[in-house]
């Protein structure tokens, strides 16, 4: 096979060389015969002289000349085939090199657009590079197993992105189910609430058939009853028919309570030219858009024109008013608590909790029980507003769920309860606030505050307490403070750590007593700290003690509940051992509430009888830990 094959590659070689060598020997015998015609010629010549003697040699040269010319013509025939041969194969090769000079060039053309190519794929960034996939860790975490096979993906970065992408798309399909059922779901809503909506507009016929029907009954017993003259006209009002919804219903609601067992209620319909404090409080113009703000945000606050002021007379002096505001854009319900008839200095801190966690310890009001309203807001690129009384009210939970505004949330259904519960809480909470404004005046005066009316304070300390009250510390001030003046006090940290208080709806108080020592260079301060929670006194103030010595003069003893075992005993009896044989009836069980209103007047009593027991059992250094407890064990029993 290789012979074959060196063959075939020496067979041009070969024939071209024997080319040659024939072109040669033509070459030689072309000279041959020209010579040899020469030679003839010059004979032929020199016998022509002498033709008769020389007339078989001239035949002879004649003949042989003849034989030269058809020699050299055959010569001559095989040099021009030959010359032909040589320029059909210099085109032949003339047309393969340009045959190949083309291919070259396409080679060149088709390699240039083949480096563009590769150039171009280099640079693409495909649209998968711009997708935010989850992180490496989650798609282990979270994909089937298929797609996190580690001896796969372990060395193979390409596969593995691969199957991110996989991932992705199967989670993008599951989500675009999910919003498909969703979106079926929201429109079966909506056919639901176009049927309801039917519903309701047939029943209207029907009930005006039904109110003119009862038309004589009506008048019959507005004729018999005065006090039902003036609910007449309250139910009556032109303005019933403008309210939304939501104020309609808490409207009905407030007026059947008071028809009932409401005669201290008393509920009207006030319009935005009647209500000038929601105008101030606001910051609105006459047409109801607010002042300050951009308009986006002026648009989704804006208030309905109409709003409900209830009021509830609990004395000939204190008065609460509630002032109910309906935002449509947000749907939900605010409301504004004032309190008349308060004299102490701190009447604005006794007022600007009012409402806070009635039905629920969670409820104060700052932020919208609607979630749409973060979507409103984000869409406009704004955060969530914080409500206050100077931004238009709290949107309370237990008031949207009065007003039947929205679903109350599952944690919260619990909670749940009709407006007469709601009105008696009201009740409560601004009756305990009264009392709380009684207890502060005389606080404001440094003077110890009292247990009841008259001279029943001391009979209650003395039935109570079993000790005289003659020997008490001296009571030198209260003051309210604010949460950044005792942030810093290391006893107070644990309650801070614990969220025991709301920096914002907490009241802080502090009361200075001091001990009856007559040398000045021995005497003992004691600090109380008075956390009034929101719902006071539903639950019961936090009091933290802080005790100091002055010894000779110059040297000071600091304890707290944090190297005294006392203090924290006294710190415990404080809030769980105020409680009193007057405050329980025996017959019921019930509290008597205008005892359960002066805890904090119980709990100041008892700090300041407790305060002499204290100073003796910090004094006496050598009793035991159990010899502690039975000194103060007079303050649990």
């Amino acid at each position: 096979m290789s012979n074959n094959v060196d063959m075939i590659e020496t067979s041009p070689m070969e024939e071209s060389s024997t080319k040659i060598h024939q072109q040669k020997e033509d070459d030689d015998h072309h000279r041959q015969c020209v010579d040899e015609l020469r030679t003839i010629f010059l004979q032929v010549h020199r016998y022509q002289q002498e033709p008769d003697k020389h007339k078989d040699e001239l035949s002879q040269l004649h003949a042989r000349g003849m034989h030269l010319c058809n020699k050299l013509r055959s010569l001559n025939r095989n040099g021009r085939m030959r010359i032909q041969k040589a320029r059909e194969l210099t085109a032949e090769h003339r047309n393969r090199l340009d045959d190949q000079t083309l291919e070259q060039q396409n080679l060149l053309y088709e390699l240039s657009h083949i480096n563009r190519e590769i150039a171009r794929c280099e640079e693409f960034k495909s649209k998968d590079q711009q997708l935010e996939l989850v992180s490496v860790e989650d798609f282990y975490a979270n994909a089937p197993p298929e797609l996190t096979d580690s001896n796969v993906t372990g060395n193979d970065p390409h596969r593995l992105h691969l199957f991110q992408l996989d991932w992705e798309l199967m989670q993008r399909e599951k989500l675009h189910d999910d919003c498909k059922a969703l979106q079926t779901e929201i429109s079966d809503l909506k056919k639901q609430i176009v049927r309801r909506r039917k519903r309701l507009r047939s029943l209207r016929p029907k009930l005006k058939q039904v109110v003119k029907s009862t038309e004589p009954v009506r008048r019959y017993i507005e004729s018999q009853f005065d006090d039902t003259n003036n609910l007449s006209q309250s139910i009556n009002n032109p303005l019933i028919a403008k309210l939304p919804d939501p104020l309609y219903v808490l409207y009905s609601l407030v007026l059947a309570y008071q028809q009932c067992d409401g005669r201290h209620v008393t509920c009207q319909i006030e319009s935005k030219e009647d209500s000038s404090t929601t105008n101030s409080s606001m910051d609105t113009n006459s047409d109801g858009i607010f002042i300050n703000g951009d308009h986006q945000h002026q648009s989704l606050m804006r208030p309905h024109p109409l709003h409900v002021k209830m009021s509830l007379i609990l004395s000939p002096d204190h008065t609460g008013e509630l002032l109910f505001t309906f935002l449509p854009h947000l749907n939900i319900v605010t409301i504004q608590g004032k309190l008349t008839g308060l004299k102490a200095q701190q009447s604005q801190t006794l007022t600007s909790t009012l409402l806070h966690n009635l039905l629920d310890d969670n409820d104060n009001g700052q932020l919208s029980p609607n979630p749409t309203t973060d979507f409103l807001f984000q869409q406009q690129g704004k955060s969530s507003p914080i409500f206050s009384d100077t931004n238009g009210g709290y949107p309370y939970h237990w008031i949207q769920q009065l007003c039947k505004c929205q679903m109350v949330p599952l944690q919260r259904q619990e909670l749940a309860t009709d407006c007469s519960e709601i009105i008696k809480r009201l009740t409560q909470r601004m009756r305990a606030r009264i009392a709380l404004d009684r207890i502060l005046i005389n606080l404001e005066k440094s003077e110890m505050p009292l247990l009841a009316e008259g001279h029943e304070t001391t009979h209650i300390l003395n039935s109570s307490l079993r000790r005289s009250i003659n020997n008490l510390p001296i009571f030198r001030s209260c003051r309210e403070i604010s949460f950044d003046d005792i942030h810093k006090y290391e006893h107070i940290q644990t309650l801070i750590n614990e969220n025991l208080i709301d920096r914002i709806t907490t009241s802080i108080y502090e009361c200075k007593f001091q001990s009856l020592s007559q040398d000045e260079n021995n005497k003992t301060m004691l600090y109380a700290h008075i956390f009034i929670p929101p719902n006071y006194p539903q639950a019961r103030s936090i009091i933290l003690l802080k005790l100091i010595s002055t010894i000779n003069g110059n040297k000071t003893i600091e304890r707290t509940r944090i190297n005294s075992e006392n203090i924290k005993i006294f710190e415990r009896s404080l809030i769980f051992d105020v409680t009193y044989p007057s405050m329980i009836s025996s017959g019921s069980g019930s509290v008597d509430l205008s005892q359960h209103f002066t805890l904090l007047a119980q709990q100041i009593w008892r700090l300041s009888i407790g305060f002499p027991l204290l100073i003796d059992a910090e004094s006496n250094l050598t009793c035991t830990s159990r010899r502690r407890q039975t000194l103060l064990s007079r303050l649990i029993d």
